[in-house]
This record gives structure tokens, C-alpha cells and sequence, in this order.
């Protein structure tokens, strides 16, 4: 592989690349296709999660498949593979069955799926399993605070049709696992929503004063230049003319 007119940052990303995808996948919880090939959102997952690592976007893979003669990396579509030296083959043939207990490690978000549902795979790969709890806390670091380890019981998957292969040093693949062979602490309560405020309920010979109704414009009339007056004027009017005419009233009978 040519890396001298590479620049340094480049290049560094070039040798941490063929280590990945020709060597040691298994070290970062990637598990390539038949063909070597392996999503690039996954393995930019992976790189955030080493230190040092967490600035690689696509744009710099991009700019390394351009700069690189001959290339040693294969980009198709959004999938990434190496072609110098070739994609590593990792898979154990079947065989020996594996430990009682195998170990994952999910994020919060996805407890109560988990504990409802058991372990799914991704849509387009394979479980990764880790033969110990650090393993498995290990793959996943970087990606979620707070993880919650899943433990799984082989034997019980194995009953329920689950099939093992080991891949790498000290991981398994498997397909999806029921909940019956997990163990795993329960996932906490949800939170009460709060409740919205209800309208007061009058209660009998009670009445609710519409204040913003009250202090509404009246209007006179429709002509240009007619003010609208406020209902309290209106009213106490109407009040005055009333008191008027019952005097005017009581002085008639006098």
C-alpha cells in the first residue's frame, strides 16, 4: 500500500483502516459480509468510540479513496471493504458449542424493547455476543452512556433454535434471541405524563364571570368615524336611564 504522498492525518487513517478491515474486526464489533464488506455508518460508529478517532466523517474517507494509489480500500454504495491485503476471514467453522453465558451490552433507549421483545439483530448483520462482560462493554463504549448488560443463556437460545459461530477472539454471531433465554434488571417505570389543567366545574347557584367578554368592544354603528364604546359604559347607560325613568315615574304619583 502507497501512503507517501498521503497526509499524515490521512495516513494514520489509511493503517487504522487495514487493521480494522483486514485484520482485527472482531476488536471493534464489526462483522464483515461474506464479500469483506461492512457499512460504513457502522464503522464510523466504531471509530468514534476509539480515542483519537472521534473526528473521521465520511468526507475524510472519501478523500482517502481519492488519494490513494493503488487504492487499497473498495467503496460501494455505502459500504466500505479492504482489497490490500484482503478482507479478514474470521468466522469459526461450527463445532464447539459456546460458554453457558454469552454477554451484551444495549443502550438505555433500547431496555424496554429488549425486555419485551428479547435481542434483534441489526436489519442487514448478525447478534455480536462477547464471551465476558468486559467484552461486551468494550464494543459498545462510546456509543451511549449508562449501558445495561444483557446476559445470555445459550443452552435455553439453543432450545428455542438459536445457532452460535464464533468469530475472532472471544465473540459469537447469532441470530435473533427470545426474551425466555435473557436475563437482564427490569426496565424502570415510565413517567406519569403530567396532566392538563381542566376547566373549573361550576357548582349549583354559582356562575362564572367570561371577564374578557364583559370588557369587549360595542359597537354603535357601522358608519366611518363611529367609535365602539366598552360594554361597561354601554351598561352603566343604560343603568342611569333606567333610575331616571323610575323617578320621573315616582314624581307622577306625587
Amino acid at each position: 500500500m502507497m501512503m507517501s504522498r498521503l497526509p499524515r492525518q490521512l495516513e494514520s487513517l489509511a493503517r487504522m483502516l487495514t487493521y480494522i478491515l483486514s485484520h482485527r474486526p472482531d476488536e471493534f464489533g464489526l462483522v464483515l459480509s461474506q464479500e469483506g464488506f461492512i457499512p460504513l455508518k457502522r464503522l464510523l460508529q466504531a471509530l468514534s468510540g476509539e480515542p483519537g478517532w472521534g473526528f473521521v466523517r465520511r468526507h475524510h474517507l472519501d478523500q482517502l479513496m481519492g488519494l490513494m494509489s493503488p487504492p487499497a480500500f473498495e467503496v460501494a454504495g455505502e459500504r466500505i471493504r479492504a482489497l490490500t491485503p484482503p478482507p479478514a476471514q474470521l468466522r469459526r467453522p461450527a463445532g464447539a458449542p459456546p460458554p453457558a453465558l454469552l454477554y451484551a451490552a444495549i443502550a438505555p433507549k433500547a431496555h424496554a424493547r429488549v425486555w419485551e421483545e428479547g435481542l434483534r439483530p441489526p436489519p442487514d448483520g448478525e447478534l455480536v455476543l462477547a464471551a465476558t462482560p468486559e467484552l461486551a462493554l468494550k464494543l459498545k463504549r462510546g456509543r451511549a452512556p449508562d449501558l445495561i448488560l444483557v446476559i445470555v443463556q445459550t443452552q435455553a437460545a439453543a432450545r428455542r433454535g438459536a445457532r452460535f459461530t464464533g468469530y475472532g477472539e472471544g465473540f459469537y454471531l447469532a441470530p435473533a434471541l427470545p426474551r425466555e433465554a435473557l436475563q437482564l434488571p427490569p426496565p424502570p417505570p415510565d413517567k406519569p405524563k403530567p396532566e392538563k389543567a381542566r376547566p373549573p366545574v361550576p357548582t349549583p347557584g354559582a356562575f362564572i364571570l367570561d371577564l374578557p367578554a364583559m370588557f369587549q368592544p360595542v359597537a354603535e354603528g357601522r358608519g366611518k368615524g363611529r367609535k365602539r364604546e366598552p360594554a361597561w359604559k354601554a351598561g352603566t347607560r343604560a343603568l342611569r336611564k333606567q333610575r331616571e325613568k323610575g323617578e320621573k315615574g315616582k314624581g307622577r304619583k306625587g
